[in-house]
């Protein structure tokens, strides 16, 4: 039989003024969240005495005996003594205090943020770990790069990942680059080999300029359906642009006999930005076809 002045028997609301909401569970993140609340608690603890109880003997509630994970911590003016007790309790006896009420309800809105956050930071790992190549293609995009692949850089530096579309996405965009860069790779080989290392970069501005049609193609734009052809100039560069028509016109139904064949023709030359030996040509004029 208890003969505390604590026991509920003898019980006065007004004897217990608030201190401090507390935790004593075992979640990690609802302790963080608890934080600045237990600051308050462990001063309190240091400044006075705690009442020899269920809570000193074995962690539950002062005034029921109960195990509680969120407690309040209150000042018994009558001893000057500090009691535990469990939430359910102090709203049932002493009464909940508004500031514990919503110092529990702000930790538990806390905790479930530091929980996502970490299970956020533990996907964002293991994905990093499982496409490494793919955040470090990302991190080292050149400048201009495309705006979708700036905002994926965005998306892993803020979330830590992808979703499954996006890194399906990247990945393909990435691939490609790559295969790009080969076959950049294999053509300037070829170009080095059969027109030696020095090639002079493509010039801008119009001029008259000799070379072989390497491919010639029908396409489909704003200003109907032109043939467009790409001439391997005699430096090594090469220039993409509309057929002249007065070449067009002997060709029309045989537009593939043009491959191979010499052509010079005047043109307004545009260098393509990232590829010093290739650009487009816009409004050829006096083309002639060479044996």
């Amino acid at each position: 039989m208890r003969d505390d002045e604590h026991r509920p028997s003898l019980l006065d609301p007004a004897d217990y003024e608030y201190v401090a909401a507390f935790y004593q569970g075992d979640s990690v993140w609802m302790a963080r969240a608890y934080r600045e609340s237990m600051e308050e608690y462990e001063e309190a603890l240091e400044q006075f005495e705690v009442f020899n109880g269920n809570h000193a003997r074995k962690g539950t509630c002062d005034h029921c005996g109960a195990a509680f994970n969120h407690g309040v911590l209150f000042y018994h003016l009558p001893s000057t003594e500090l009691v535990h007790v469990g939430h359910i309790c102090a709203a049932n006896t002493v009464g909940l205090p508004d500031k514990a009420a919503k110092a529990r309800k702000d930790a538990e809105r806390k905790a479930e943020f530091y929980k996502e956050q970490h299970e956020r930071h533990e996907q964002g790992k293991a994905w990093r770990d499982e496409n490494g190549d793919l955040v470090e293609w990302l991190e080292n995009l050149p400048d201009g790069a495309h705006g979708f692949l700036v905002d994926m850089r965005l998306n892993v530096e803020r979330y830590g990942s992808l979703t499954r579309n996006q890194t399906t996405a990247t990945r393909n965009w990435k691939q490609r680059d790559e295969q790009k860069a080969e076959r950049k790779a294999e053509e300037d080989k070829r170009r080095a080999e059969r027109f030696g290392e020095n090639i002079p970069a493509l010039e801008a501005g119009r001029y008259t300029m000799a070379g072989t049609i390497l491919n010639v193609k029908w396409q489909h734009g704003d200003f109907g359906t032109q043939l467009k052809m790409l001439v391997e100039l005699e430096n090594g560069n090469k220039v993409w642009g509309t057929c002249p028509s007065n070449i067009v016109g002997f060709f029309t139904d045989e537009v593939d006999s043009l491959k191979g064949k010499k052509i010079v023709f005047t043109a307004t030359v545009k260098p393509k930005a990232d590829d010093e030996h290739f650009g487009y040509f816009s409004r050829p004029a006096g083309a002639k076809l060479a044996d």
